[in-house]
């Protein structure tokens, strides 16, 4: 999804300055105003899936776009003119419908679509804050360095901070309105879901809890706003196109995912009873148990739902990511490994599988983390956190070059130019020449020096040398 290449090809790298990392599921900031991006392959997949649509007729690139899934509780959502829609997941998770997800989604590709500007500076000095990064619902990683941060995760560079000072005209607002409508419209979708999703947060926001409906501080709806938005949407030919009953279901089981790991498991399970016997309802107490510790209820609620679905990656991911967190690597492997088996193109559950064998240790099962590192880097070259256990993959190995020059992009990724020209200096005298390794770190070098303004030799800047 996020594969760019090359060092300078990088679409995010004025905002790779900010350093990305969390505990566990429950989202850590060092800082109260940091946001925590989530990753997760389950959701990400149905973002990408069912938005193409919707995107395809706003005029952008799909494969382009990039979602970014915020552990905030606060309805609020964001475009930016790098194609980043930015989602809440308190707004996922108060979207009675697809339908109402997907009409939000829209109105953010309209300011895409029309070109509308942000206040790009303000958002690079939001990426200089701190922040907590989640990598995944279903991703789970012990950071090196860090041992009170426990289970620590780390994300992928391109992602950034506080994104409170997004705003736009209300000019724009219209334009995105008419936009989308336009777009949900040619993509034989109903605009009634961004319409009544407006209507009722609007409502809602105009008698209390204003703090908590941030979106409509940065996306601010007149009522004439919204009866010029209602006349347009019911003049629509699919104003009464529904959504499917997959689409439904998917959307359920994403819900429930994100309850399950970000609300409380008392509130979980009055939401989620166990008379509820979906497939939903039963994930998202999985969950809670776990978050709860009572991990011999989550185990065996969770085997029967295998049973049930044998062929689900992301029970199998869950399993392992339980039994990791647990500290027990020997069982996390064979859970991991299965998920891959049955998904091999996702980079996060080649990435799950590499940390468990990375944290295993002995020289085969270090080998085989290479291997999945490797494969889910070809996916995603730019994940710091993949590079950094690649490094230890390699330490582990005695390959030293290999282990600093995979710290030196880990370092590049994070927007760490000094420290990653030093790695990069250091894996050139363990390498040999002309290798595609040492190649690699030459180009480091270079790139990372011309960015400093100094010379690449020797490391003079050209003052100093006079």
């Amino acid at each position: 999804m996020m594969a760019f290449g090359d060092l300078i090809r990088n679409r995010f790298k004025p905002l790779a300055a900010a350093s990305m990392m969390a505990l566990g599921l429950i989202s850590f900031s060092p800082k109260a105003d940091a946001q925590s991006i989530i990753r997760d392959t389950e959701i990400e997949l149905f973002l990408k899936t069912e938005t193409k649509v919707i995107l395809d007729a706003s005029g952008l690139n799909p494969d382009q776009v990039l979602f970014l899934l915020i552990a905030d509780n606060q309805l609020n959502a964001f475009a930016t003119s790098r194609q980043i829609i930015g989602l809440n997941t308190g707004l996922i998770l108060e979207s009675e419908t697809p339908n109402e997800l997907f009409g939000v989604i829209a109105h953010e590709a309209g300011h895409q679509s029309a070109g509308h500007t942000v206040r790009s500076d303000e958002i690079y000095q939001a990426a200089k804050a701190p922040m907590a990064i989640s990598l995944g619902l279903g991703i789970i990683a012990l950071l090196a360095g860090a041992p009170d941060a426990g289970a620590g995760l780390l994300a992928s560079s391109q992602t950034f901070g506080t994104l409170g000072a997004l705003r736009y005209m209300q000019t724009q607002e219209s334009a995105a309105d008419i936009a989308g409508i336009k777009a949900l419209e040619r993509a034989g979708m109903s605009g009634k879901g961004m319409l009544t999703f407006f209507e009722r947060f609007r409502n809602a926001e105009t008698f209390s809890n204003a703090e908590r409906y941030q979106y409509f501080r940065s996306h601010p709806l007149s009522r004439d706003r919204i009866g010029v938005l209602r006349k347009l949407v019911e003049a629509q030919p699919h104003y009464n196109a529904v959504d499917t009953p997959e689409t439904i279901y998917q959307f359920d089981i994403m819900k429930a995912k994100l309850s399950g790991f970000l609300e409380h498991p008392i509130y979980v399970f009055q939401k989620y009873p166990e008379s509820d016997t979906s497939y939903p309802a039963r994930y998202a107490r999985v969950i809670a148990w776990y978050k709860q510790t009572d991990l011999k209820k989550a185990h065996s609620e969770l085997d029967l739902l295998l049973a049930d679905y044998p062929d689900n990656p992301y029970l199998w991911e869950l399993k392992g990511q339980i039994y990791f967190e647990t500290g027990q690597i020997d069982q996390a492997i064979p859970a991991h490994q299965r998920s891959v088996e049955l998904m091999p193109g996702a980079p996060l559950l080649q990435l799950n599988l590499g940390q468990a064998l990375v944290a295993k240790g002995d020289r085969p099962n270090l080998e085989k983390a290479v291997f999945h590192l490797k494969e889910s880097l070809k996916a995603e070259s730019d994940n710091s956190f993949a590079w950094n256990l690649l490094a230890q993959a390699y330490d582990g190995q005695g390959l030293s070059g290999e282990a600093r020059l995979a710290a030196a992009e880990a370092e590049f990724h994070r927007g760490n130019i000094q420290q990653a020209r030093t790695f990069a200096v250091w894996s050139q005298k363990n390498l040999e020449t002309n290798s595609p390794e040492y190649r690699r770190a030459r180009d480091i070098v270079l790139t990372t020096s011309s960015l400093m303004g100094i010379d690449p030799v020797d490391g003079e800047t050209p003052s100093r040398r006079k």
